[in-house]
């Protein structure tokens, strides 16, 4: 009897794990980044060439919580091809996902621009099931 007690604690005792995401809400629809940039700014890859984009980390706040969505970063690359600006435009839902996607944005390394550098780059960074996208 001890035995299948102590089994069915056991079982109880994982189930309530908080490491699984369980979204509450509908992911927000992609918005058109291209709606954000002026017509002289570059848009993720079509402009860039990247060589080394850690991924940003999931906020532990929007995790627990099953909270998805986006934000577009606007970002300026250096003529090294380092990150010299990297600013959340718009997110949503607004204000869990920025400061996660500019932390990750300035550690990124791009091939060396053709021009020496480019400004108001515009990247959609994807917060769905979990898990963290880069988009156009």
């Amino acid at each position: 009897m001890r035995v299948l007690l102590l089994a069915f604690a056991t079982l109880l005792t994982s189930c309530g794990s908080t490491s699984t995401f369980h979204p509450q809400s509908q992911y927000p629809p992609d918005p058109y980044v291209k709606g954000y940039a002026d017509s002289d700014d570059c848009i993720g890859g079509e402009s860039l060439a990247a060589i080394d984009l850690p991924m940003p980390e999931y906020p532990s706040r929007a995790f627990r919580t099953g909270r998805q969505g986006w934000a577009i970063l606007r970002l300026d690359v250096g003529a090294d091809g380092s990150v010299v600006n990297a600013v959340a435009q718009r997110s949503l839902p607004d204000g869990l996902f920025e400061k996660s996607a500019e932390r990750a944005a300035r550690q990124w390394r791009f091939e060396p621009p053709a021009d020496g550098g480019l400004t108001n780059c515009r990247v959609l960074v994807r917060y769905r099931l979990g898990e963290v996208s880069l988009g156009g």
